[in-house]
């Protein structure tokens, strides 16, 4: 293998390790703190971050790498737990909103503080 390309290779292998070992970590917190997994945890940050008070599935999708059939069984996970509703939107009936609850409100500030040392922990 070239030189150029090793290096590539052993950059790349490095980000992937930080991912990892950083996901792993922030999964294993918010499981044992919150009962909830990483990508639960990411949704709920995403709604929560929405400029708009509510946040389109579609602007969702776009903002996370998980496919929309994995991101829609999140998103009733979350709403079965009571963290976040869907509702249909007037305009354009094709498409939903997510909103936090209260509930979720309150789960997500205390979830994202944790979430939030662990990146400077392993990241930082």
């Amino acid at each position: 293998m070239a030189t150029k390309d090793r290096q590539l290779v052993e950059e790349w292998r490095t980000i992937q390790s930080a991912y990892f070992r950083t996901a792993g970590a922030i999964d294993r917190e918010l499981e044992a703190r919150f009962d909830i997994g990483l990508n639960e945890f990411e949704i709920l940050d995403l709604v929560a971050d929405s400029v708009e008070s509510a946040c389109r599935m579609k602007q969702l999708g776009e903002r996370t790498p998980m496919t929309q059939s994995a991101m829609s069984k999140v998103v009733d996970r979350l709403q079965k737990a009571g963290l976040l509703t869907r509702k249909a939107c007037e305009e354009d009936r094709r498409s939903l909103y997510l909103e936090l609850t209260d509930a979720g409100r309150t789960l997500h500030a205390a979830a994202a503080a944790v979430h939030r040392t662990l990146l400077k922990e392993n990241l930082g």
